[in-house]
């Protein structure tokens, strides 16, 4: 194959603007992912350890594989809606290596409005759905969520791609034989009841 050969002066003056820029506006996306991952009032954390639980994070980092990464997606969902307390949208999802197999996860962030849905995180649960779909991934559902928001319970349940929307493509999940399964940290109404295996 030929080499393509470059004529960027590295040591121009626009190049080094240019870098110096670019690794600014990285370090600032990096900085917001951090707060959006990690950023939480204190008495939320208390909150989980006076009831002898772990951060959705922390129970995420024990189900994968030792030494793998974990492919978060669309970390900074609605970080800059709800009034910025909503970071993640409520919602952690992505793509991990289980027992030597890549998985979806989908993990309610109980750090987050005691993991209340909102709109812009069904959503993104929608999403994750679609996504396990297409690459016939199987998905663990990490559940320890409040329920609906109630003050935003109107805009969560209807609508194409909404709550509604969740138990149709759970159907779909199970029809092309997808394994789907959750563990859960207390009882709500979400139907995973469709799952394929529950704890």
């Amino acid at each position: 194959m030929r080499r393509i050969k470059s004529s960027i002066d590295t040591n121009s003056a626009e190049f080094i603007a240019n870098q110096t820029q670019n690794r600014e506006l990285l370090a600032q996306f990096r900085q917001r992912q951090d707060d959006a991952r990690y950023k939480r009032p204190e008495r939320d954390i208390e909150r989980l350890r006076k009831q002898n639980k772990m951060t959705p994070r922390e129970r995420i980092d024990l189900l994968i594989d030792p030494g793998t990464p974990f492919m978060e997606l669309s970390s900074l969902r609605a970080c800059e809606d709800y009034d910025g307390k909503v970071p993640g949208a409520g919602v952690i999802t992505g793509i991990a290596i289980v027992n030597g197999r890549e998985v979806i996860i989908h993990a309610s962030d109980s750090t987050v409005k005691a993991g209340a849905w909102y709109p812009k995180g069904i959503g993104k649960s929608v999403r994750i759905q679609e996504i396990a779909i297409e690459n016939h991934l199987p998905v663990i559902h990490l559940v320890d969520s409040a329920g609906a928001f109630l003050p935003m319970q109107s805009e969560i349940f209807p609508g194409h791609k909404m709550g509604g929307h969740l138990f149709y493509q759970q159907c779909k999940l199970s029809a092309a034989g997808i394994p789907s399964s959750r563990c859960s940290a207390r009882t709500l109404y979400r139907g995973w009841c469709l799952c394929t295996d529950t704890e």
